[in-house]
């Protein structure tokens, strides 16, 4: 950020920003816990040793807000994080052995930081748009869309939805279609998140695909199923704006693409597999005869074919036919005599010339054009 104004601010006056982006909602808002929480997740050790052995670069300052009387560091938290163990390992809870070693090799203490003061964060807000929303040190995707929620939250309420998308966008350097995906798929993972994550194993706020959560509602056929557009008396869709009123979310559609997307099975797969069928888990969605299949408990692929209509069904049925006589077929050599088994293939086996005949009587010879 262009600004010339860096000043020199104690340690112990500066205070990790509450408001963090980065910060799950399961942390306690407490100086301690959130120490301990960046200590733990972001390899803060290294940038410990950098520090304890160069000292703290002076070319880089944190960036601080006056709120309710103290300095609130809103860049910066984990160079301050460091400092602060650093200077007193009992920061954070059950310091490493590493972080205490570190720590006892300094001579001194780092008692003051350079810093550059604002006064709210509105002045700071589209500054860290740029810098890790569209810049060279960006953030997660998850912690993007909360950064942009704060961003949205600050704009007129009094204006239109898409119109506050807009300013968000100007004001970090974004499109507004952008904006809007991540807000819609912030109010659905906070729906998620709501209601534990569905009880889903190994699921939470550190291991959720946010992105795939945001990449399946850019599907406008995903969106209507979960309620972020609807579509009107013509079958067009009309987008809503969960993340200003939420009654818009279906709440049971959202429990069911949060288990399709991320629940696995004993071999580690997903119900939808890899993003790339998202489409045809759209497919699948529109079609009210292919919904229900899959709801049921059909494979996405067959659920897909069933959404091409009848013609497709009719043809993997052939498909599952013609796998299970195969299969019988390798069996017969080592089977006993049955006259159940006999009945059965010639059943099979008319049903079998019906069906060719059937198909024959269809088929429009080149000569009849």
């Amino acid at each position: 950020m262009e600004d010339n104004g860096i000043t020199y601010e104690k340690v112990d006056d500066l205070h990790l920003d509450m408001e963090n982006p980065r910060l799950p909602l399961g942390v306690k808002k407490t100086e301690k816990d959130v120490l301990t929480y960046i200590a733990n997740t972001t390899s803060l050790e290294d940038l410990m040793d950098a520090i304890a052995k160069n000292g703290f670069f002076p070319g880089e300052p944190l960036v601080v807000v006056k709120e309710g009387g103290k300095l609130v560091v809103v860049e910066g938290n984990r160079r301050l994080s460091a400092v602060k163990l650093i200077n007193d390992p009992s920061s954070m809870n059950r310091p490493g052995r590493l972080i205490r070693e570190i720590s006892g090799t300094v001579e001194y203490l780092i008692d003051e930081l350079p810093v550059v003061i604002k006064e709210t964060r509105e002045e700071v807000l589209p500054y860290l748009g740029f810098r890790h929303i569209t810049g060279v040190k960006q953030w997660d995707p998850l912690s993007k869309a909360r950064y942009m929620k704060q961003l949205f939250e600050r704009t007129d309420s009094h204006i239109s939805a898409p119109d506050r998308y807009k300013d968000v966008a100007r004001a970090i350097g974004s499109k507004s279609n952008h904006i809007k995906r991540s807000l819609d798929a912030l109010a659905v993972y906070e729906e998620i998140e709501e209601q534990g994550f569905y009880d889903i194993a190994e699921l939470d706020e550190e291991s959720i695909k946010f992105s795939v959560l945001s990449t399946a509602l850019a599907d406008e056929r995903i969106a209507n199923f979960i309620g972020t557009a609807k579509k009107d008396e013509d079958g067009d869709s009309e987008y809503q704006h969960p993340i200003v009123d939420g009654s818009c979310l279906d709440r049971d559609s959202i429990r069911n693409l949060t288990i399709w997307l991320y629940k696995k099975d004993e071999s580690g797969s997903t119900k939808i597999g890899e993003s790339r069928n998202l489409k045809m888990l759209g497919a699948v969605l529109d079609s009210e005869q292919a919904c229900h299949a899959f709801m049921k408990g059909s494979s996405l692929d067959y659920a897909y074919r069933l959404s091409k209509g009848s013609d497709e069904e009719f043809i993997e049925l052939l498909y599952i036919a013609q796998a299970s006589i195969e299969k019988a077929a390798s069996l017969v050599a080592t089977s006993d005599f049955s006259q159940e088994a006999l009945d059965a293939a010639r059943d099979i086996n008319k049903t079998i010339k019906l069906i060719g005949t059937s198909l024959k009587e269809k088929k429009v010879d080149d000569d009849e054009f």
